[in-house]
């Protein structure tokens, strides 16, 4: 059952019926009424009828009185009927118009919500739900109406309680009012008119997830967003806080404390990009390594199956053959080698978004996956799949290769494959829509007190993004 809203019921759905009920009331009122008036003069001259001259006058009127009313009763009650039911067909009809106006207006603002991708999700890490239409807030009395749509309280626009008028729709304006989570009441920041883009970073402990996120977001602010004339902002302060803190401390070669959530949480962006409407709230999700140790860690966090793609990190390290080229050349420690084998945390991802999106065995995630190859500045691995042998393979592979960017992805899977991930390649290829590899050195280097910065951290997210959204591609 529909739950009952803080505003006032439009006239059309409320008090346009108890009128129209009165009206009809009224008239058949009346027409009794005059019948009974003329039964009662009836009954009056008739009592007072006698063979006198003076009173048998009386038994013509009370004749009169009869006749008058069985004509009022006869053809009273069919003029009646006929008004009535006349006045009826014209507020049925009009009562039709708007109740068809009302659904027609609420099919465009679902046909407009899909068209443009809408929908939101709650921030709130122990919430994460999905949904299309959040709780509103009356500006004037707080009030909170948790279902904003036309409806019998109003069409374009509702009146709450307080008299204030709300917009229905994402076309008139209902995206700018506050909003808060119909879950868990999380206060919801940003136009939730707008599309969201959800992108999970996955990987082990000491993968570098932080650390590239952080570089990542550096580069679509500084670099990325003001080359495309993108305008690209934080929606929540803290997490501007947090972000501008944390660069700091890479600025000034201080690496970025071990991530201890055990459950996602996210970045904000709102992205609105020059001549569209629709504004893209990005949300870029964290989560420690230690998470995907096991099904049921992973299965809290509901972010994953609403997400728009996956990013994938690799820490080059955990390949055993590689290591052993290596060895002898770094520090283990000092280069922060994960300790989960990445084969096994995609099994688990892929086992976990199975049951959340109730996929068959045989059945891919209609998602794409960016693997990322991190720390490509370990020794020996930018000869294997950095700047250099990407643009050989280009070179050298011209039918085949259209881009620098599709060397990069071969030279990459090729490592992969060459030192022992195969599987891994296989399983990934076979379970997603679609998968690119990308190299990348979230830090640079890894000499602690030298400012850090990353190299091709942008890519992997570019790419998604792409994949998903057409104006996005044609910008990029």
């Amino acid at each position: 059952m529909a739950k009952e809203q803080p505003a006032r019921i439009s006239y059309f759905f409320g008090k346009g019926y108890v009128d129209l009920w009165n009206t009809i009331k009224e008239a058949w009122a009346l027409n009794l009424a005059t019948v009974v008036d003329q039964r009662d003069r009836m009954k009056k001259n008739f009592s007072e009828f006698g063979w006198d001259k003076e009173k048998i006058i009386y038994g013509f009127k009370g004749a009169i009185s009869l006749v008058t009313m069985l004509a009022i009763f006869i053809f009273g009650s069919i003029i009646t009927a006929f008004t009535t039911a006349f006045h009826v067909g014209i507020l049925v009809f009009f009562f039709a118009c708007i109740y068809l106006g009302f659904g027609l207006l609420w099919l465009v603002d679902r046909i407009y919500i899909f068209a443009n991708k809408i929908r939101n999700a709650c921030p709130n890490s122990n919430c994460q739900a999905s949904f299309l239409i959040p709780v509103y807030e009356c500006p004037t009395c707080k009030a909170k109406h948790t279902n904003l749509v036309p409806s019998k309280y109003g069409i374009m626009n509702r009146v709450c309680l307080c008299g204030t008028k709300l917009h229905t729709t994402f076309l008139n304006g209902r995206g700018k009012l506050k909003a808060y989570c119909p879950v868990c009441e999380q206060s919801l920041s940003g136009d939730t008119a707008s599309r969201q883009y959800a992108f999970p970073v996955i990987g082990g402990p000491s993968v570098g997830k932080s650390c590239y996120i952080n570089m990542t977001l550096h580069q679509m602010l500084n670099d990325v967003a003001p080359s495309a004339g993108w305008d690209l902002h934080f929606i929540e302060e803290k997490d501007e806080q947090n972000y501008e803190k944390e660069i700091r401390s890479l600025e000034s070669g201080v690496r970025l404390n071990k991530t201890n959530e055990s459950v996602l949480t996210a970045y904000q962006m709102m992205l609105a990009m020059p001549n569209e409407k629709i504004g893209r709230r990005i949300y870029i999700y964290d989560i420690a390594g230690e998470m995907f140790s096991s099904s049921s860690d992973f299965q809290v966090n509901k972010a994953y199956g609403y997400a728009d793609g996956f990013i994938f990190i690799i820490d080059p390290l955990t390949l055993a053959q590689f290591m052993m080229e290596v060895e002898e050349r770094i520090d283990p420690v000092a280069y922060g080698a994960s300790s989960k084998d990445f084969g096994d945390i995609l099994d688990i991802m892929l086992i976990n978004l199975g049951k959340m999106l109730e996929l068959r065995e045989k059945d891919t995630v209609k998602r794409c996956l960016a693997v990322v190859i991190n720390k490509v500045d370990v020794p020996t691995l930018e000869e294997k799949i950095g700047e250099d042998a990407a643009s050989r393979y280009y070179t050298d592979n011209p039918e085949t290769c259209k881009t620098l960017g599709d060397a990069r992805n071969e030279v990459c899977r090729q490592f992969l494959t060459e030192y022992g991930a195969g599987n891994f390649v296989r399983t990934a290829e076979s379970k997603f829509q679609n998968v690119a590899y990308f190299p990348c050195s979230a830090l640079g280097h890894n000499q602690n007190g030298e400012p850090f910065q990353g190299r091709h951290v942008v890519e992997p997210l570019l790419w998604l993004l792409q994949q998903i959204d057409s104006s996005v591609k044609a910008a990029g």
